[in-house]
């Protein structure tokens, strides 16, 4: 698991939600988007998932 972790944290083409030029992009656009919102959502998913195992731990 802690491979495919890294595999797929060390993988910049999945980061990349789609092409095209975002330095004028504002913050409507980065949360109204639905790639970005996946993207956006599995960093939440990742910090919760995190914080429970961390916790968990005896």
């Amino acid at each position: 698991m802690k491979r495919l972790a890294v595999l797929l944290t060390l993988t910049p083409t999945l980061a990349l939600a789609h092409p095209g030029d975002h330095r004028f992009a504002n913050l409507v656009h980065l949360v109204s988007e639905p790639d970005h919102l996946a993207m956006i959502a599995l960093g939440v998913a990742l910090v919760v998932y995190t914080a429970y195992k961390l916790r968990s731990r005896p």
